[in-house]
């Protein structure tokens, strides 16, 4: 979809929801892919994704809300009554309902485990025990499980048997009478076999499995390695105790993807790029710039061991070089793989281009005087200097706006030049912060040597 079009769509959802048609809007959600959905809500604002969302039929929002980000199923959870959260559970596969009733507040989680059907609890429950960066933590427990004694008919009539509580069918697993598994049957392999067949003629013994404690990201890479689309994962007796599908796969690897992008560039993979509270985000990313600057500081303390051989107010600058061109691309680098990432997601378009260069301008701001205001203090209590104090937290406030604001832009115009933002960025930022970094210190300092003092 064009990003034009797209702002267009969102345009006149939004007209419709401002005019409470609720009726079209329910037409062009009965007509919508739950991502598609998911998608919408998250560009519009509280009310009108309340709005919005209360209009979905039951299996519609749940398989909506599981699409969403973290931070605005959050936000859209919160003003949900328990009964509508009650009723999407009970619409979610084992590990989606698993991994939503995690995130509940512990009282609306109790309540919704007692209210939904035991059974259902209690798959929900066990699954919960699980790390959720393991096997165990993203495993279903709708599967097919046959006897290998049983016939390829009676495993046919298996899965019609089950064929609304597990919809994507890929195997069959065969396990023995205590329940350890003990080969695996494609569903290609058990339509075309005779139907009087025994499944443990026809069962392949020679299968890929997990333990239900083996990290996420090892599944992942076995998932990658040997073709899968399904994985079954055992306990550690070998016991039948879920299953994992390629489309749990692809979140897992586009999550660890997310994270090591993130951890390179000093910040939380779990902020959103949806994420609209400015403190929340400068929480998160505060404490790595706060680090930054003290490791810049230590550089300006080195330097600083020169200052009685050189006696001179600009050498004493000088010293504050390396704190003002590391936070300034501290910033830069922060706010180019949010954006950067986004793109890559496809959770950032063209079209919100301003709303998120507007959302950086508000974060840059408010890092960047927290951080003139640490760094001032550090200057008037160390070297006794609240001019130069002054002076380099106003350059430090300045280089970190500048730079939060090219690392945002950079990308976005890259992207509109269909340049690929992850290989362009690094380059474009590092050169920006030498230049106008340095050229905004030694302006401010010039100016203020020569009409200030």
């Amino acid at each position: 979809m064009e990003d034009i079009d797209r702002q267009e769509i969102l345009d006149d959802i939004a007209f419709l929801i401002e005019a409470r048609d609720e009726p079209k809007l329910r037409a062009i959600a009965l007509g919508s892919q739950p991502a598609d959905l998911a998608d919408v809500l998250m560009h519009f604002d509280r009310d009108h994704r309340h709005f919005l969302f209360n209009l979905l039929d039951t299996e519609t929002a749940a398989g909506v809300i599981l699409e969403l980000d973290e931070a605005t199923r959050h936000d859209l959870v919160e003003r949900l009554e328990e009964r509508r959260i009650t009723e999407l559970v009970g619409e979610m596969e084992s590990d989606d309902a698993a991994d939503f009733v995690g995130e509940l507040p512990d009282e609306v989680a109790n309540e919704v485990l007692q209210k939904i059907e035991p059974e259902e609890s209690a798959e929900v429950q066990s699954l919960m025990k699980h790390e959720e960066d393991t096997a165990g933590g993203i495993m279903a427990l709708e599967l097919i499980a046959v006897a290998g004694n049983q016939t390829v008919d009676q495993a046919i009539q298996e899965i019609r048997k089950k064929a609304k509580e597990v919809t994507e069918v890929y195997d069959v697993y065969v396990v023995d009478r205590s329940g350890k598994l003990i080969g695996t049957l494609a569903l290609q392999k058990l339509i075309l076999a005779g139907p009087l067949m025994r499944v443990s003629e026809i069962m392949e013994r020679d299968f890929i499995s997990v333990e239900v404690g083996t990290d996420q990201e090892v599944v992942a890479n076995l998932v990658r390695k040997y073709d899968l689309v399904a994985m079954p994962v055992v306990d550690k007796e070998g016991r039948l105790a879920g299953r994992i599908t390629i489309d749990d796969v692809v979140d897992v690897m586009q999550e660890e993807a997310v994270e090591d992008i993130s951890h390179m560039a000093g910040i939380s993979s779990e902020t959103s790029v949806h994420e609209q509270s400015v403190l929340r985000i400068s929480r998160v990313r505060l404490p790595w710039l706060i680090i930054g600057l003290f490791g810049g500081i230590v550089a300006a303390l080195l330097l600083s061991f020169f200052e009685n051989a050189l006696k001179s107010e600009i050498l004493v600058l000088l010293f504050f070089v390396p704190v003002v061109m590391a936070m300034g691309g501290n910033a830069g680098i922060q706010s180019s793989t949010i954006i950067v990432r986004g793109l890559a997601t496809g959770d950032i378009d063209l079209s919100d281009t301003w709303r998120r260069l507007l959302r950086e301008v508000r974060v840059a701001i408010l890092n960047g005087v927290l951080c003139a205001i640490a760094i001032c203090l550090i200057i008037m209590v160390a070297w006794k200097d609240p001019q130069m104090g002054i002076l380099v937290g106003a350059s430090l406030l300045c280089v970190m706006f500048v730079a939060s604001i090219v690392g945002a832009s950079v990308p976005l115009i890259l992207k509109r030049f269909d340049v690929d933002p992850a290989i362009a960025t690094g380059p474009f930022i590092t050169i920006s912060n030498d230049i106008l970094g340095l050229f905004i210190y030694m302006g401010i300092a010039s100016m203020y040597f020569r009409y200030l003092q």
